[in-house]
């Protein structure tokens, strides 16, 4: 009966949550910029849906946990749609809400109707966190796919404090939530606190359904809270693409992916059974996600990525050029997967390249975003594709972390130690590939090049990606088995390669070019992962 009560109440809030802003948010009347509710609707009916699919599959706790899951985004929802009240205009929502002119503001009935509709979620929340009996204390099967959440789960908090897009309406202001108004500042706060905690917490139940479908849940609301405004930006003018809905956006992908092995019960026959086909197909669909972001990047390289008036010349083509290696790169790692004598090699190599796409997109776009605001550019289908690669990357990457993590459910770790014949070089790769992405590989009379410290740009965003790559293989290394820690060090090298050649591929735009310390920190860093790569791969294995 709790069950059902939740469910009830979840449609409920669904339909009020996707439906409600129909009738107008404020006083006087201002609608949406364009017909959203279809989508607001789809998203909002997602996870009761989800729950009713676990329920019918006779997953009763999973289906409960994806309400709970869900309803732990509702106070910060609350808070962010808060706005709508004390001032419409600081709300950057246009889905919901465009507004004309500057005028005193009360709320309407689309207004109570939203925040019925959230008070429902959080109440079948409740009904379903009764009937679900959550407990901590994931078990040691899963305690690699916790880890993965919190950091995923950090990703989307850090999407969610990002500005939704740019806007060059005046009556349309959006700010990170730092800087934005209090309802704003305190809901996304309470969002991302959802986003990472809540998730972590819901995986480590000791209950596999649980972990599963809390997972679900809340990758279902996070994705509701990321999709629109990224709609926004393709159907309105006004608007310019930001990173932070893409980040909550792969977090929500990610967070559904990993819930598969959260899901996991302990095997109760023949582990070896269970495990060995998820491994190989997880490798299959890593490789083929990485094939596919490989091949888009290689069309982003061909294609035009903006048209500029007539005799301007076209910022992006130099930036472009760096899509060329950055595909190359995920379409070996991709075929490669895809072989199984090889798959197990490359695997962790993945979780580390997949950010030579975002490092060249990032160079690109901001050439073209530059070209758009600046020139009154057109952008062309390469731009499109060089930012639509990076997503299948990122979930080749994901899938590679939780093949790693179902990899690992076989290795006896209790033996596992630090290295210190990899500790000592790897911590000298990690400072000079910080050098590396921090300072510029290309120099020139009158040039700021963008970069982590100076010029801090959608470009920056790129670099501060990869280094973070660069330093987290070099980190984990000293502490895994031989062939992984190699596989991690040439998979940071590979992606220290992509940031050196840079300088040949893109110095000719620039008159009296000559290279930057970045180029030579990066030169070092490539030098000694390889070499380090080498010593890791012959090391025994430790015995204490």
């Amino acid at each position: 009966m709790r069950l059902r009560v939740a469910l009830a109440l979840a449609f409920l809030g669904a339909l009020l949550t996707g439906l409600g802003p129909l009738p107008g948010l404020v006083a006087p009347g201002a609608p949406a910029a364009y017909p959203s509710w279809p989508l607001l609707l789809v998203l909002a009916l997602l996870p009761p849906a989800l729950a009713v699919a676990l329920i019918r599959r006779g997953e009763p706790a999973a289906g409960a946990a994806v309400l709970v899951g869900a309803a732990v985004l509702v106070p910060g929802r609350v808070g962010t749609d808060l706005q709508f009240a004390v001032d419409p205009g600081g709300a950057a929502r246009p889905e919901v809400l465009e507004l004309h002119e500057l005028a005193h503001f009360t709320p309407a009935l689309g207004f109570w109707l939203l925040m019925t509709g959230h008070l429902a979620v959080l109440l079948a929340g409740l009904f379903a966190l009764r009937r679900s009996g959550h407990e901590s204390g994931a078990g040691t099967q899963r305690q690699g796919v916790l880890a993965m959440v919190l950091c995923v789960g950090a990703l989307g908090a850090i999407g969610v404090l990002m500005a939704p897009f740019r806007s060059e309406d005046p009556f349309l202001v959006a700010e990170p939530a730092l800087d934005g108004p209090l309802p704003v500042l305190v809901g996304s706060a309470l969002l991302a606190i959802a986003a990472a905690g809540g998730a972590g917490l819901l995986a480590g139940s000791a209950d596999p359904e649980i972990a599963r479908g809390g997972l679900f849940g809340v990758a279902s609301g996070l994705a509701a809270v990321a999709v629109p405004p990224l709609v926004s930006v393709l159907v309105l003018d006004d608007l310019r693409f930001e990173w932070g809905p893409v980040l909550m956006l792969v977090a929500a992908v990610a967070l559904a992916a990993l819930g598969v092995p959260a899901g996991r019960a302990a095997a109760e026959a023949d582990p070896q059974d269970l495990r060995l086909p998820a491994l190989t197909r997880l490798l299959t669909l890593a490789g083929v996600f990485a094939l596919v972001a490989g091949a888009i990047a290689v069309l982003a390289a061909i294609a035009p990525h903006v048209s500029m008036p007539f005799g301007l010349r076209d910022p992006s083509t130099y930036p472009a050029r760096m899509l060329w290696p950055a595909g190359s790169v995920l379409l070996v790692v991709g075929a490669g997967l895809l072989v199984p004598s090889a798959a197990l090699r490359l695997r962790p190599v993945l979780p580390v390249v997949w950010v030579v796409l975002p490092l060249a997109a990032a160079g690109s776009l901001d050439a073209v975003f530059t070209a758009v605001q600046a020139a009154g550019a057109q952008v062309g289908i390469g731009a499109w594709a060089s930012g639509l690669a990076v997503l299948p990357a990122a979930v080749a990457a994901v899938l590679a972390a939780i093949a790693g993590a179902v990899e690992r459910d076989d290795v006896d770790l209790t033996e596992m130690a630090m290295r210190r014949s990899v500790l000592g070089p790897s911590l000298l790769a990690l400072v000079l590939g910080a050098g590396a992405f921090s300072l510029p590989v290309l120099t020139a009379p009158d040039y700021t090049a963008p970069g982590v410290f100076t010029a801090f740009g959608t470009t920056s965003w790129g670099l501060v990606l990869a280094m973070a790559a660069v330093v987290g293989a070099t980190v984990l290394a000293p502490m895994c088995r031989p062939q992984r820690a190699a596989a991690l060090l040439c998979g940071a090298a590979v992606v220290v390669a992509v940031r050196v050649v840079q300088y040949p591929l893109t110095s000719d735009r620039l008159p009296e070019s000559a290279p930057g310390l970045g180029l030579w920190f990066g030169i070092g860093c490539l030098l000694v992962l390889l070499g380090t790569a080498a010593a890791a791969s012959r090391a025994p294995k430790p015995t204490s």
